[in-house]
């Protein structure tokens, strides 16, 4: 796209948001670090943010074409993408669909159990509250969404799990959990985030762990993605 990178906006724990002479995009560039746990760990490899993006720009499309509206707009470079500028709610949406992580720790739960209904959870994006686990009255009480983009973001944080779902099917994956971000474009809300292994957890079907060795290799999960959904989607070559 002949767009320009000029100021950095804004700088997170997966990538860097920088402005461009159109006020209303803005070019998301990923890093070579990868988040493990969310957030709580982090390894370096060489090609990661290029890794990312590819995966990134596959699912996002994927959800265009499924009529979820994302902020995407196109791939910038191999490892940049261009995005709507969003207003972001400090509202974190956690879809799970089998037991892991902080759920576990919180409700005693057994790890890698299948949830018989998916669950949403929300967390407040604070780094210094350690982004803690809210419910719906807490974001009202807030004023960190209304009741009306509380319903959208759970609408469509339910569809987007079954369209992950149905595609990771097709190549052995199972979603067991995601994160995913809203923010406000024109007042409507959209998908103005990313989602990859940064934010999610994708087990082999049959083993019930991540493709990566158990946080030892994390390239290879990120690769191997890719390259599954490559197999089955036709974005790959697309800018």
């Amino acid at each position: 796209m002949n767009l320009t990178k000029l100021n950095l906006i804004s700088e997170g724990k997966t990538k860097r948001l920088w402005s461009t002479e159109d006020p209303k995009l803005a070019i998301a560039e990923f890093y070579d670090d990868a988040m493990m746990y969310h957030g709580k760990r982090k390894l370096y490899f060489d090609g990661k943010g290029a890794l990312t993006n590819a995966i990134n720009v596959i699912l996002m499309q994927v959800l265009e074409d499924n009529n979820i509206p994302t902020a995407f707009v196109g791939k910038y470079s191999d490892n940049s993408m261009v995005v709507k500028l969003a207003e972001m709610l400090p509202i974190e949406v956690v879809v799970r669909n089998y037991s892991a992580g902080t759920m576990c720790d919180r409700l005693g739960l057994e790890y890698h159990k299948k949830l018989k209904f998916p669950v949403l959870e929300f967390c407040y994006k604070n780094d210094e509250l350690g982004d803690p686990v809210i419910n719906e009255y807490h974001a009202f009480a807030m004023e960190l969404c209304t009741q009306e983009e509380m319903t959208s973001m759970c609408y469509n944080a339910m569809r987007i799990n079954k369209v992950l779902c149905d595609l990771m099917k097709e190549v052995g994956i199972i979603v067991a959990d995601f994160k995913v971000e809203f923010g406000r474009v024109n007042k409507r809300l959209v998908v103005a985030d990313e989602i990859s292994p940064n934010v999610a957890r994708f087990w082999d079907k049959n083993t019930l762990r991540r493709m990566d060795n158990e946080g030892k290799n994390p390239e290879q999960e990120y690769q191997k993605l890719l390259t599954l959904l490559n197999r089955i989607t036709d974005y790959g070559s697309k800018e």
